[in-house]
């Protein structure tokens, strides 16, 4: 990692301790121009995001449970390895995806456990086109990586039993 990384990871952790995991993905947030960051989990073919941040309305908690393959998370799971795109609209591998109309772009990492196995993602995201070359996909990782073998990662929201 570059100096500047190295000094947002630092700002990251010690955010991280002092005021919890969503203000230190608020903190990174405020590294783009991006809207959303999260923390995605799957389960059961669901996805939901256990951490949500949302620049234009902080005090939105939560986002919409959806179906795993209606989100780009899925490319990240499934391939265990980062995916962006700058604007879902013209991207070819886009083409028949669920969410192309409402999310623009997306810039998103695996949270891996020290075995390898997918937990879930940490993405930035957001309903128009942004260039996801200001992303830093080394510190993304590097976060992923404090998150997972740290035990930093919430579980998937429990549903209501009806």
């Amino acid at each position: 990692m570059d100096t500047q990384a190295k000094e947002v990871f630092a700002r990251f952790a010690v955010t991280m301790r002092s005021e919890g995991l969503r203000e230190a993905l608020a903190s990174l947030l405020q590294q783009t121009d991006y809207r959303f960051i999260g923390i995605w989990r799957f389960e059961d073919g669901q996805a939901n995001a256990v951490v949500h941040y949302d620049r234009e309305n902080p005090d939105v908690l939560t986002a919409q449970e959806v179906p795993d393959t209606a989100t780009y998370c899925c490319f990240v799971r499934d391939s265990h390895a980062p995916f962006m795109t700058p604007n879902a609209l013209v991207d070819e591998r886009l083409a028949q995806h669920p969410a192309r109309a409402q999310v623009l772009t997306y810039c998103g990492v695996p949270l891996m456990d020290s075995a390898g196995t997918i937990l879930g993602t940490l993405c930035h995201y957001d309903l128009v086109p942004r260039d996801p070359q200001q992303i830093d996909i080394e510190l993304m990782l590097n976060v992923a990586s404090y998150l997972t073998l740290g035990g930093h990662l919430p579980p998937y929201p429990k549903r209501d039993s009806a």
